[in-house]
């Protein structure tokens, strides 16, 4: 994984682009999975790289077209503008440290590995439906964001329709609920529970400290927003509340 960092340091180098960081997270969970596979070959790690990669391509497509539309992540210019040496501080501060968070976060992929235990293999059919029915929650919450942002109309207005209506992140809660799943097949191995620290870990940065916070600070000053915010749930989807209809 520093290996694999460091050559995408070097092209974002070149690029003078930040945020080619974000084409490289999805990436390293594929090169985690598939280097496990020739590891250790069975069904079990041949799922879940297969799991991982369609998480990824989709993802990763994703945050291409989003990147060649908007231009740099806005988070990344704002960070670049506290530092003065940026590339420096970047490559352990940014490319790095994003490296041992794969690494964290993929531990189910690396625990899944270990010895099969057949009184839970039940777990491995809910990790997998847990995780199917993430990956289609991501896709279908980012198709909605894409379309409502494509209709000039919409400028200055909130997204709350759809599954933007019972969640203000519902793409961040599919993306969760394919890591838990991911999380819930391992469990069938050997000291498949240490995995679980992998979706505990993403699930704390997703809603405390770089996902939902990050996203949300900038819309402090947006009535509109904070409206929505008092009337529907961070993550979890939930039914529009009676405040709303008063």
């Amino acid at each position: 994984m520093f290996v694999y960092m460091t050559f995408w340091f070097i092209i974002a180098k070149r690029r003078n682009r930040l945020d080619t960081v974000d084409a490289a997270w999805g990436g390293g969970f594929v090169l985690m999975a598939w280097l496990v596979v020739l590891q250790q070959p069975s069904v079990r790690t041949y799922m879940v790289a297969a799991m991982v990669t369609a998480w990824s391509a989709r993802l990763t497509y994703y945050l291409a077209q989003r990147s060649r539309r908007n231009g740099e992540d806005q988070r990344y210019a704002e960070l670049a503008k506290k530092h003065k040496h940026v590339w420096p501080w970047a490559y352990g501060g940014i490319f790095l440290l994003q490296g041992l968070i794969v690494v964290l976060v993929g531990l189910p992929i690396i625990t899944n590995a270990g010895l099969a235990l057949p009184d839970l293999r039940l777990f491995f059919t809910i990790g997998y439906v847990i995780w199917a029915l993430g990956f289609y929650i991501e896709y279908k919450a980012d198709s909605e964001l894409r379309q409502f942002k494509a209709n000039k109309n919409n400028t200055g207005k909130v997204l709350d329709t759809g599954l933007w209506q019972h969640s203000r992140h519902p793409n961040y809660f599919g993306e969760l609920l394919q890591w838990w799943g991911i999380g819930l097949v391992a469990v069938q191995t050997s000291f498949g529970w240490i995995g679980l620290i992998g979706p505990v870990i993403l699930t704390i940065l997703i809603r405390y400290v770089s996902g939902i916070p990050t996203i949300e600070k900038r819309r402090d000053g947006d009535k509109a927003y904070q409206d929505y915010k008092q009337r529907t749930n961070p993550l979890l989807p939930w039914p529009k509340t009676i405040k709303e209809k008063i």
